[in-house]
């Protein structure tokens, strides 16, 4: 670097540096003047004080979306301001909800309780770190209802707060323009809406347990839930495709019974029931799963609406049932094959052949297709599953068959066949 340019260069950072700093003494000075105004008492800040506060909260991003409202200068003069050390916990997941708060310096982190191995017992789960401009603690005083995570300050931090009953006249119509903690809370909110096997529950009730959810990216063949264990948690398929599988005992043969898509709920039977899951649920392809633990489910919503729900599941047919109709498949399967190979052997015992090609006289008979008694049975199945079309050929095998025999010979084959 030329001695000019790098002259240059360092007056840049220099004035970068400069600048910088003067924005933050701006910004300490213009906090400072307003954490001394919100220390009046509400009903005693003049017109003059409210009008200072309203400039000064405008830097604040939440704030500043209300500054054409008709009610914003009234949330200014019930806004105050408070001081939380480094560690301080700010609330206790479970606590009733008084206050709303937002960020107006500092971090704070947001944690959510989940059981352990022992009875009692819960370790805490990091949901979300906020910082400047972030709001939290909406969800209790939406609901009335308790704290759904605990909040403590990661560092020092100074917090607007609003109270309940001010919050709940200005704040709550406009719930649709909330953080709700992140962007990431508000997907998985709207999205928990549209899945039907959540219809029993009611916006509110979605809306807390979506506070429990987190989202994570499965690769392809990864087992989510193996038969025979007990599973803490459930599964929403978010994007993807899972596959579900059960081993059966006799023969321990495995059978595929379906593949679910987006916006189905797995593993909420033996989760809720507290029982061994009867199948492996398996993805096939790279999937985006929502997990939900049973323990935050059984807090928000009630037995009784629980009981409701587990009565609304559909089930796979039984394991003896399942065994049946894999014999009845294996049994047409070969009845397929024979009866292709037959049509083949009469075609090469035709007259047209050479006699040293011919084989055996092999003039095939009607072949009686196998009992198909449990296919014909109707099962109470989820709308997503696959009902295999066993009593009709492959297209494939048809297609070949056309390829080899003449158009006379194919059409015998279908008026006996098909």
């Amino acid at each position: 670097m030329q001695p000019q340019n790098w002259n240059k260069a360092v007056i840049q950072n220099l004035q970068d540096m400069i600048i910088t700093q003067a924005d933050r003494n701006i910004f300490l000075r213009q906090s400072q003047k307003l954490k001394v105004l919100l220390t009046i008492p509400p009903k005693e800040r003049t017109d003059e004080h409210i009008k200072q506060i309203s400039v000064l909260v405008q830097s604040v991003k939440f704030i500043s979306r209300y500054r054409e409202k008709p009610y914003y200068n009234e949330l200014c003069r019930n806004l105050y301001v408070k001081t939380f050390q480094q560690r301080k916990t700010i609330f206790k997941q479970g606590d009733t909800g008084t206050c709303f708060y937002v960020i107006l310096s500092g971090l704070v982190k947001i944690y959510a309780d989940e059981p352990t191995c022992f009875s009692g017992y819960f370790k805490k789960r990091e949901v979300a770190v906020l910082g400047k401009g972030n709001c939290f603690g909406e969800i209790a005083l939406f609901f009335g209802s308790q704290r759904t995570a605990t909040v403590i300050a990661e560092s020092d931090c100074d917090l607007l707060m609003l109270d309940k009953d001010v919050f709940q006249k200005y704040i709550q119509g406009d719930s649709e323009d909330l953080d709700l903690q992140s962007t990431n809370l508000k997907d998985v909110r709207r999205f928990l809406n549209t899945v039907q096997q959540f219809s029993l529950f009611t916006p509110e009730e979605i809306a807390q347990i979506s506070t429990k959810c987190h989202k994570q990216i499965h690769q392809q063949q990864t087992i989510l839930l193996k038969q025979g264990v007990v599973p803490k948690q459930l599964f929403i398929i978010k994007k993807g495709r899972v596959r579900v599988i059960k081993k059966i005992e006799v023969g321990y043969q495995y059978y595929e019974l379906d593949e679910l898509e987006s916006g189905t709920v797995f593993g909420d039977h033996a989760c809720i029931t507290d029982c061994k899951s009867e199948y492996t649920y398996i993805t096939s392809i790279a999937s985006e799963i929502i997990h939900l633990n049973g323990f935050d489910l059984k807090q928000y919503i009630s037995q009784e609406k629980l009981d409701k729900y587990v009565e609304s599941i559909h089930f796979y047919p039984e394991s003896e049932t399942l065994f049946q109709m894999q014999i009845e498949d294996l049994q047409w399967k070969q009845y397929k094959k024979q009866i292709v190979q037959n049509v083949v052997n009469d075609k090469l015992n035709s007259r047209g052949f050479d006699r040293r090609m011919r084989l055996p006289e092999l003039r095939y008979k009607l072949l009686d297709a196998p009992d198909q008694q449990i296919y014909q049975r109707t099962f109470v199945l989820q709308q997503s599953c696959r009902t295999p079309q066993h009593k009709q050929l492959f297209r494939r095998e048809i297609e070949t068959l056309r390829n080899q025999i003449s158009p006379k010979r194919m059409k015998r084959f279908e008026q006996n066949y098909l």
